[in-house]
């Protein structure tokens, strides 16, 4: 079993929060909470898309790691 967790999977998480706040999973002083995570969520795979299709247009370097503090 693969420990990675991916950008399908994200989405996938923020597909089960819209569906259970829409079928009223959630109580009503919870919803604020689960907004903002679903927010950033949907905040942070629009970015990544859009990093991803930048790379393709080739106008951004993928990025590259270096080894820190060594």
């Amino acid at each position: 079993m693969d420990n990675n967790i991916t950008i399908a999977d994200l989405n996938t998480i923020k597909n089960i929060i819209d569906l259970a706040s829409t079928r009223g999973a959630f109580r009503a002083a919870e919803m604020q909470e689960i907004g903002e995570i679903y927010n950033r969520l949907t905040q942070f795979l629009d970015a990544v898309v859009a990093q991803a299709q930048a790379q393709e247009a080739g106008s951004v370097p993928a990025e590259t790691s270096q080894p820190q503090g060594e």
